[in-house]
């Protein structure tokens, strides 16, 4: 028998996991970086995060959406740890049968950014990447189909 509190708990999950898949995809932040992230580090305003990324440094990321907002207009963190986040990703990865891990939001994020015409230096900054050629190894799956698109955009 499912209780009421089974039943929240449930919901309380989703919408976590719903806030924290919204973050992985439009911020292109590492899966320790999400994990760590407090309400008081957002700027909504300006649409940022500040984070603590790879080498033990400070950097600005982007926010994410309005679903990670409303997440964090009701709790201070995600209250999840980066096993708790591989955990849900892989559940995601059974349920669906789409391979996702961490690194595959992220290296979604730079070919989407890159898709969009976002030079790859912009995207670089966006994503914090350290050397350039992760970006650029990462847009090699782009087609002349997608650089023409891209160039129609930008010439319109």
């Amino acid at each position: 028998m499912t209780t009421y509190k089974a039943i929240q708990l449930r919901r309380y999950h989703h919408l976590r996991d719903k806030a924290i898949l919204n973050l992985l995809w439009y911020s292109g932040m590492r899966l320790s970086e999400v994990a760590s992230v407090k309400a008081q580090d957002f700027d909504w305003d300006k649409g940022t995060v500040i984070v603590l990324g790879k080498g033990n440094k400070y950097r600005k990321a982007l926010a994410g959406n309005g679903e990670v907002k409303q997440w964090f207009a009701t709790h201070d963190s995600f209250e999840v740890t980066t096993k708790g986040i591989q955990t849900m990703l892989q559940r995601l990865a059974k349920e669906t049968g789409i391979h996702c891990n961490p690194h595959s939001f992220r290296r979604g994020f730079c070919v989407h950014q890159v898709k969009s015409g976002l030079s790859t230096r912009v995207v670089q900054a966006l994503g914090g990447w350290e050397q350039l050629t992760m970006v650029e190894h990462y847009s090699k799956s782009l087609t002349f189909d997608d650089a023409l698109d891209v160039y129609h955009k930008a010439n319109s």
